[in-house]
């Protein structure tokens, strides 16, 4: 299987892509997702954004479901806080905890008001004989994963393409975001999603640099294109995305969009049995 800590970042920098909106009304959304691999439910994963003119707070939890959870339990949530400053996002703090198997993994990030990291803790130290070690100035010039998600939404919501690059770290790992627009493409109605329609297709790379494992899984080494796809499953709500694949020689995990909530005025849309 995927190793989780991987799919869970990759799942993060997926699915929080909620809008960002120019008035100064606070606007507060919930998407709700499960993953799928080899047609078996293993994940299940929430992202609930506040935002406003000012600034964003962001939360994700996420948890092993059905088969997986059966070998491998895992659960974990991610927080990030910033401001807008020129219209861009800047982090002011970002944290991260993960539970397994009763072993617990925390990492806070702490910014100054231009973006800098000026503390962290990260628990457990990593272990250099199982992860590459980072760089020297990892965090120089760099955002935490989920302000990365405000940064690109803004694109999305202006109309514009999904080109766009980003080095992000995490407290533990370093590495480059990149993605590719693949344009549009329709998706069929199914019963895993609450979506179907024209979505926008991107391409997502990641180029580790360093603080990831030294070996790598059988899944991710023969995973092939990871392609998201975002639209706006309700009218006059966010662009979010509404689903993923990621081919492997082993299976298919595909990521599909169960539940949206605008919870400042208490509507769902949501699966239907």
């Amino acid at each position: 299987m995927f190793r989780t800590k991987q799919l869970i970042s990759l799942l993060i920098l997926s699915f929080i892509l909620i809008s960002i909106f120019s008035d100064a009304h606070t606007k507060n959304y919930q998407a709700d997702y499960k993953v799928y691999f080899g047609g078996f439910n293993i994940l299940n994963a929430a992202a609930t954004i506040k935002l406003n003119s000012e600034g964003y707070t962001i939360k994700t939890k996420s948890a092993t479901d059905g088969i997986l959870d059966l070998f491998f339990e895992w659960k974990g949530q991610a927080t990030s806080a910033g401001r807008f400053l020129n219209q861009q996002p800047i982090p002011l703090i970002h944290s991260n905890l993960g539970e397994r198997n009763g072993d617990i993994r925390k990492t806070i990030l702490s910014y100054n008001p231009e973006g800098k990291i000026t503390s962290s803790t990260v628990h457990p130290a990593p272990d250099f004989s199982e992860v590459f070690p980072l760089p020297i100035n990892a965090e120089y010039e760099t955002v935490d994963p989920l302000t990365v998600i405000v940064a690109l939404n803004r694109r999305l919501e202006k109309g514009l393409d999904c080109n766009a690059n980003f080095p992000v770290f995490d407290g533990r790992r370093r590495y480059d975001l990149t993605l590719e627009d693949r344009g549009q493409t329709i998706l069929l109605k199914n019963p895993f999603s609450i979506f179907s329609g024209s979505a926008r297709v991107c391409k997502i790379d990641l180029h580790m640099i360093g603080g990831h494992r030294r070996e790598k899984s059988k899944y991710a080494s023969s995973a092939k294109e990871r392609l998201i796809f975002v639209a706006r499953p309700v009218k006059r709500g966010p662009v979010v995305p509404v689903g993923l694949t990621i081919e492997t020689a082993f299976g298919t995990l595909m990521a599909h969009l169960v539940s949206i909530r605008d919870s400042s005025m208490s509507k769902t849309s949501k699966l239907k049995n």
